[in-house]
């Protein structure tokens, strides 16, 4: 039985890439007109008389399926690296206000009527929220140092939390339910052209910071003893943030505002394979894709033909592992 156990933790990346092929056809097969896997097969096969279900498979449901894996697998490694750069357990990737900077950008153009698409908005505005960030924590005085990146990120995230507010109290009431569903994160009308920058971005940011990896490691050692061991922590803090700000105003942008990912994944995987960022980072990625696309798919099934936005399963999901993360630091 110990044997097992061993055996079971020592091999999580190909547990995980034998789960995500099966959560991903679980994924296609659901919907609005549930698919069994015979159908699927006879569709991508090229089965002349699946001509229907192909086209629903391949312009609907699999952009879908992958942009929620994208989606996850970006937002949990940039809740690894936040969680980093901030030294704080409780950290998200949200912290430096680049998903109320996207959300009140987002909004705004709805309520205005602006010309430019939602996405793009969303990556202005948290581009914008975060330089901001980044300006105030950079004076010489603070150093991108965590603390003053927590206080400066909560007090951007308020400030546009707020806005967002009062432009939707301005707005069409017509637009509310898609400003709110966008809000809560969702994947419907996903498509091609909305997965194709995570899906040129990941892979090789996931090179970049593998390859960073050891700076990471020492970093979570404290200031003094990482500038002793040659890391320059100002840059590395900036390229850090800068990879945060791209994984999560892109993730923003695809899928609006999916709260809790970036918190609830990098747990999980900390605790299945522990702290070093070489084996932590990819397994976060794939842990969170399998999480995301496992909850898009509850998100279609459990009120259908409606809809829930993701956020609300994450939530139930995430708030019992914080409450036992704070039980566990109250008897340390």
């Amino acid at each position: 039985m110990r044997a097992a156990v061993i055996r079971f933790k020592a091999a999580p990346g190909p547990l995980l890439m034998l789960a995500l092929p099966l959560a991903l056809m679980w994924g296609l097969s659901r919907g609005a007109v549930p698919l069994s896997l015979e159908q699927i097969w006879l569709a991508l096969s090229g089965d002349p008389d699946s001509a229907l279900v192909r086209i629903v498979l391949l312009e609907m449901r699999l952009p879908r399926a992958l942009l929620a894996a994208l989606v996850g697998a970006a937002l949990s490694v940039a809740g690894v690296l936040t969680q980093t750069l901030v030294r704080n357990p409780l950290a998200d990737p949200y912290l430096l206000g680049v998903a109320n900077g996207a959300a009140l950008a987002a909004v705004t153009g709805l309520t205005l009527g602006w010309w430019l698409p939602v996405p793009v908005l969303a990556v202005v505005g948290g581009a914008l929220a975060f330089v901001l960030v980044m300006l105030v924590a950079s004076h010489p005085r603070l150093s991108l140092s965590p603390y003053p990146l927590i206080l400066c990120g909560v007090a951007i995230s308020a400030l546009g939390a707020s806005l967002t507010t009062l432009m939707m109290l301005l707005g069409d009431e017509r637009a509310l339910g898609q400003i709110l569903r966008w809000l809560m994160g969702s994947l419907a009308g996903a498509d091609w052209q909305r997965l194709l920058p995570l899906a040129l971005l990941l892979p090789p940011l996931m090179w970049w910071l593998c390859r960073r990896a050891g700076v990471l490691d020492l970093m979570l050692l404290g200031q003094d003893k990482a500038r002793s061991l040659g890391v320059n922590l100002q840059s590395e803090r900036r390229g850090m943030a800068l990879a945060i700000l791209l994984l999560t105003a892109l993730s923003v942008a695809a899928a609006g505002a999916v709260s809790f990912v970036g918190l609830l994944v990098p747990h999980l995987a900390r605790m299945w394979v522990g702290a070093p960022h070489r084996i932590l980072l990819p397994i976060a990625a794939l842990l969170g894709a399998l999480i995301t696309l496992l909850v898009d798919g509850l998100c279609r099934v459990l009120l259908a033909p409606e809809e829930l936005p993701l956020s609300v399963p994450m939530a139930v999901m995430t708030v019992p592992l914080i409450l036992l993360l704070i039980r566990r630091q109250a008897h340390a």
